[in-house]
This record gives structure tokens, C-alpha cells and sequence, in this order.
């Protein structure tokens, strides 16, 4: 009996159950009412705990799904599979306690309490009853609160955070009024409590006052008190780490605009400037780029597109600026071949795709000081106030993607929108159409997720930030999160105007900075972590070979953690967290928990 409690605890058995019944998945069931604004379940804009709890979910490569009851049952129709067994690990509630629940009365308290799944539940979900009494908590109703947060004892779920309390010092909120019934309180707020656990029967109930509108997950204490408590209530989890991680993306190689717009002129790298500049220093610092590439050049005068790479041309601006695309592609094609350029895709001509209707024609529209702004953005057009439909948007991608794999060998999975224009309506949203295009990461004046689920802006959780040759950037003014990569987006015009200013953004940034590619991101991303088939104590991890493409020729790293009744059966010796690595090749890789 003590071995099965023992696979019940690792989730390797219901609780309640004979040696015969399969394992609990690992895998997460997210239950929301109706914070997904998309009736069609593709978007997820950010803004709100829901979009943040989830973005931590797939940059942490957790693998789950959502349930939203606006729209579907909670009942057994999702909640089991066609065996009669439960298709999830655990749930995180986060629907608002008064929403009403279509499905099966008193379901969930049957998963939890029969099948032994971990629950945990955010903010005001407690006042569902049900969830309440399984957290074993007393909704009170709101009340305010005031005072600093404490820990009331040592546990798991709060270890190694002693000391990070004035993280949420300057949080103003509207707590959940709840008082104990049953449940531990692990941390206050004042007089209100802000985290709780409770074990049901072996299976474990944690809750956390996540806010619902100002959302605290922007805050790195309530994600890593999230993070401990699924591994808590799940007995052990797999996830992606970003140590000190940066993505250094450099745009606009292959555009014409340097040659004809005044506020953004400047000689177009060669080759010599490409390798002294940009490559040389990379070496030296063991760093990446991610170059935007535009492969569409812009002939103003007849508004023909051309291949950039065969331009050697004197600008209209001054009449003797020499820009030599052809020299600039040996350059590129030299990176490459080094492993410290990757090629991406920065949409086709970083231009309107519509260059004639007022107040064009652009080849019309005089350079000079007066000169329009606006006509060097390509996803929205902002000069008259519309959308670009998305039937020219798929245009523009599919020749960015052609284009690319014919000029430089490589397929794109990132894609960044030209002068900073999208377009935001459903039927022509680009980040939504860029998912379906088969990108896998985007920027769109914001990082975004793009798959084949769903397309998630994840700007609460994976910051970006511009940089330019003339802005200091020292490692001290970056917001470091263990959680996502910071993406620090500039231009081959500040190489163009400072050679020396890659070498100093590098020194800035510090030897210990790890360097992301848009592809190695991607890989985790879209990694899909499943439990092992065969009732093993084991986890797969499967990459996918379009998204997760880096891994077929580089290694790949992600920790394993356990709770510590997961360790206790494992033995005293097994680390309550460690580094697994993968070995470069993509389909399927095996970690076992023992």
C-alpha cells in the first residue's frame, strides 16, 4: 500500500484507485468564464490574470488547455476520455466564483477527491462554493486590506522566498475576503490572506488572491509562488528557465527607405561592415542576432519591386550616398555561416502596399522636410486610417517566406511588422494570420506566440524594448525575468552611423547574459510535454520539426522539479530541482522523474 500511495503522489495513480488504473496526465486544464474576448477562441490580447497566467503556462513550455464556460460544459464530455478516466493532472480555476457553470453538479469536487487531482484556484473563484470548500476556505466577501505580506510558516509552495516580501509593497487592491476552513494560510496580506493550501484525500488544493483586473502576475513573487504551487499540487512539473536571457533582433536589411525618406537616411551596411561591426563582436561575446530581413526593394520612381541583393545604387537624397546590397548579402550569408546571424523574416518591402490612393502617390510625394510620414509601414496603414485586408497580408508574408528560403536557404519562424503598423480588427488581425502562415514567434509592437491553437500577446510576461547606437543600455536597467527572454529590438542604421556599437551594447550587457535565438524560443515555446506512455515514472518531450527546428542540431535545457513527498518516495537523495538536457534531434526525448 505504501508503494501505490507513492504513485498516487507522483500522479502515476488516482488516489483512490487499484494498480490497474492508468496514471494521472501531466497536463492542465485552465477553466475561465468569460475572459477570453475572442468568440472564436484564435486571439488572446493582452491585459487581465487570464492572459498572463497563461502566457507563463507556454513560456514555461507547461503543457494545457483551456475550458471556457461562456462557451462549453464542465462535464464529463471534456473532462474525461473515453475509457472513463480524468484527461488532466490538475486544474487551475479562474473563473470569477459567480459565473454560472453549465455541466455535471459537483464534478469537479468528484476529480479531486476520487481521481485525486490538484486544484488550484485564483482569486475571487472561491466564491463558488464548491471550490471553496474544497480549498477549504470561507468566502467573506471583499474586503479592504492594508500591511505588508508575510509568511505565517515554512512550506514547500513558499520555500527560498523569504526575504522578497516588499515585491508587492506597492500593489493597491481589492483583496478576496476570505477567512481558513480547513485550509493552511501560507502568506497574508495585513489581516487578509493572500495564499493557501489544503490537502483532500492526498490530492492538494492550493489558492492564491491573483487579481482580476490589475493582474499581479506582472509581479515575479505571484508567479513564482503559481509556479511552486503547480508543482506542488501536480507533484512535479518540466518547464523552460531564462537565466539573465536577451533576443538581439536587428531590422530593416533589404529596404530602400534609407535611400529617399530624410529622417531615415543612412549608407547601407557592405560587407566590410557587417563583419567588422556585427559578426567579429558576436564571436567575441558568444552572442546571437536575429536579422529582419525585407526582400522587397522599392523602386520609387516606378514603384517596381526588385531583389535588394542586386542593387548597387546612388540615393536620390543627396546624389552621391553609394549603397551596395550586394556586398551587404555577403555579409549576411557570412553570419550565417558563422552560427551568429539568424535570418528572419521583417514582412516583404516594409513599405504600404498601397502606394498610390491619396495622399499618394509616393512617388509623387516630395522629400523634403514636409514628407509624409507613414508610407513605411507595411501590416496597417495608419496614413489613411484602415486596416490592410488580410488576403494582402497573407501576400506580404508568403513573399517574405518565399523569398527568404530562396535567397538564404532557411525557413522563417518569426516574423516583425515593418515601420511598427498592424492591423487589429478580427477578420485581417495580423498576428492571427501570421499564425496561420506557420509563423511560430512574433513582434507586433509587442512579443507574440503564434500557433496553431491560438495566437497570445505576451507583453505582461516577455518585455521588449528599443535600442539605438546614441542610449546607453547597462544590464542594471533591464528587467530580468526567469520567465521569458527580454527582446531588444534595434537597427543596421545605428551600425551604419556607430561601427563600434554592437561591441559596446555586448560589453554593456555583460558576460553573463545568454543570447536567445527567435528559433531556439520558438522550440520551447511549441514543445509538447506529455507524461510517457506505458505507466512509467518518465515524461516525453516531443519537438516538432517545423517549430522546434533549432533542436534538431542543438542541445536543450529544462528543470525538472519536485515536490517533496515526489522526492520522499524517489529517496532522500533525489533533488528537489535539477538541469535536464536534451540531446540535439527532434520527435521525441524521454525524461525520467527517478
Amino acid at each position: 500500500m505504501r508503494s501505490l500511495l507513492f504513485l498516487a503522489l507522483l500522479g502515476f495513480l488516482p488516489v483512490n484507485s487499484s494498480a490497474a488504473e492508468p496514471p494521472l496526465p501531466y497536463r492542465f486544464l485552465v477553466v475561465i468564464g468569460d475572459q477570453w474576448k475572442d468568440p472564436s477562441s484564435r486571439l488572446i490580447e493582452p491585459g487581465g490574470e487570464f492572459p498572463a497566467s497563461v502566457t507563463l503556462l507556454k513560456t514555461w513550455g507547461v503543457p494545457f488547455d483551456i475550458l471556457r464556460l461562456d462557451q462549453q460544459r464542465f462535464d464529463r464530455y471534456y473532462l474525461m476520455d473515453r475509457d472513463g478516466h480524468p484527461r488532466y493532472g490538475t486544474i487551475i480555476w479562474d473563473a470569477a466564483g459567480t459565473f454560472e457553470i453549465a455541466g455535471e453538479r459537483r464534478l469537479l469536487t468528484t476529480l479531486v477527491q476520487d481521481y485525486g487531482l490538484g486544484l488550484v484556484a485564483l482569486g475571487d473563484a472561491v466564491a463558488n462554493p464548491e471550490v471553496a470548500t474544497l480549498a477549504g476556505l470561507r468566502h467573506d466577501g471583499g474586503k479592504p486590506a492594508a500591511g505588508e505580506v508575510a509568511w505565517t510558516g515554512p512550506h514547500f509552495v513558499t520555500r527560498g522566498l523569504t526575504g522578497r516580501e516588499r515585491e508587492l509593497a506597492d500593489v493597491t487592491r481589492q483583496p478576496t475576503g476570505v477567512s481558513p476552513a480547513g485550509a493552511t494560510i501560507l502568506a497574508t496580506r495585513g489581516a487578509q490572506p493572500l495564499l493557501s493550501v489544503r490537502n483532500q484525500g492526498g490530492a492538494r488544493v492550493a489558492w492564491l488572491d491573483a487579481e482580476r483586473g490589475t493582474s499581479r502576475f506582472n509581479r515575479q513573487l505571484m508567479r513564482d509562488l503559481f509556479k511552486r504551487s503547480l508543482v506542488w499540487t501536480q507533484g512535479y512539473a518540466l518547464y523552460a528557465e531564462y537565466p539573465r536571457s536577451v533576443m538581439l533582433l536587428m531590422d530593416d536589411f533589404g529596404t530602400s527607405d534609407r535611400t529617399y525618406l530624410p529622417y531615415w537616411h543612412y549608407r547601407t551596411l557592405n560587407e566590410d561592415d557587417i563583419r567588422q561591426g556585427i559578426i567579429e563582436p558576436l564571436k567575441r561575446h558568444g552572442a546571437r542576432l536575429v536579422m529582419d530581413i525585407i526582400t522587397g526593394y522599392v523602386e520609387r520612381k516606378t514603384h517596381r519591386i526588385l531583389n535588394p541583393w542586386t542593387q548597387q545604387v546612388v540615393d536620390e537624397l543627396d546624389g552621391q550616398t553609394f549603397h551596395d546590397y550586394v556586398s551587404a548579402k555577403r555579409g549576411l550569408d557570412a553570419g550565417l555561416k558563422e552560427g551568429v546571424l539568424e535570418i528572419q523574416c521583417h514582412g516583404y518591402t516594409h513599405m504600404l502596399p498601397d502606394l498610390e490612393s491619396p495622399p499618394g502617390p509616393f512617388r509623387d510625394v516630395p522629400m523634403g522636410a514636409g514628407v509624409i510620414k507613414g508610407f513605411d509601414e507595411e501590416f496597417g496603414d495608419n496614413l489613411r486610417k484602415r486596416d490592410v485586408p488580410a488576403i494582402t497580408q497573407r501576400f506580404l508574408m508568403e513573399r517574405g517566406i518565399e523569398n527568404l528560403r530562396g535567397d538564404f536557404g532557411v525557413e522563417p519562424l518569426f516574423v516583425i511588422n515593418g515601420g511598427g503598423g498592424k492591423s487589429l480588427s478580427y477578420p485581417h488581425h495580423t498576428a492571427r494570420l501570421a499564425a496561420e502562415m506557420g509563423f511560430g514567434l512574433g513582434h507586433f509592437n509587442a512579443v507574440w506566440y503564434l500557433g496553431r491553437d491560438f495566437a497570445l500577446g505576451m507583453e505582461q510576461v516577455v518585455l521588449r524594448r528599443s535600442w539605438a547606437h546614441d542610449k546607453p543600455l547597462p544590464a542594471s536597467d533591464i528587467a530580468w525575468t526567469i520567465d521569458g527572454p527580454q527582446f531588444i529590438v534595434f537597427h543596421d542604421r545605428d551600425v551604419s552611423i556607430d561601427p563600434s556599437s554592437v561591441e559596446r551594447l555586448l560589453t554593456n550587457l555583460g558576460p553573463k547574459t545568454r543570447y536567445l535565438s527567435a528559433n531556439e524560443y520558438s522550440g520551447y515555446l511549441h514543445a509538447r510535454v506529455a507524461r510517457a506512455a506505458g505507466g512509467e515514472p518518465a515524461l516525453s518531450i516531443e519537438y516538432d520539426p517545423h517549430y522546434c527546428r533549432h533542436f534538431e542540431q542543438h542541445a536543450s535545457e529544462w528543470v525538472l522539479h519536485l515536490s517533496d513527498d515526489i522526492r520522499s518516495a524517489l529517496g532522500t537523495s533525489a533533488p528537489e530541482k535539477r538541469t535536464v538536457t536534451i540531446a540535439k534531434g527532434t520527435g521525441r526525448h524521454l525524461v525520467r522523474l527517478d
